[in-house]
């Protein structure tokens, strides 16, 4: 019994740790801006939420636009796609045609 405790214990204190860590991560921020009160579009990204909210804040006291505001950026699919190197180049191209 003392060994389970013992093991979920340090279970938990592993995940703790680990959570810890992944939110020190640094974290790119996108900033979207109304400006013409129909939707929200992609202005830039910030590398920072505190960055990214006070350029939001700005745009908006200066009343250049309707609203604004940052979320997480996303990776776009062909970042988060591995370098395969000249075989996914290849690929992209596909085959030689005849001439």
């Amino acid at each position: 019994m003392k060994t389970i405790v013992s093991n979920l214990s340090f279970i938990a204190i592993v995940a703790f740790a680990s959570s810890a860590v992944a939110q020190d991560r640094p974290q790119a921020y996108d900033l979207y801006a109304n400006r013409d009160g129909k939707a929200f579009s992609f202005e830039r990204s910030f590398p920072s939420l505190a960055a990214c909210d006070e350029a939001a804040k700005s745009m908006y006291q200066s009343k250049r636009v309707l609203g604004a505001g940052c979320k997480p950026s996303t990776p776009s699919p062909a970042a988060a796609e591995p370098n395969r190197g000249a075989a996914a180049a290849e690929l992209k191209a596909g085959p030689e045609r005849p001439r």
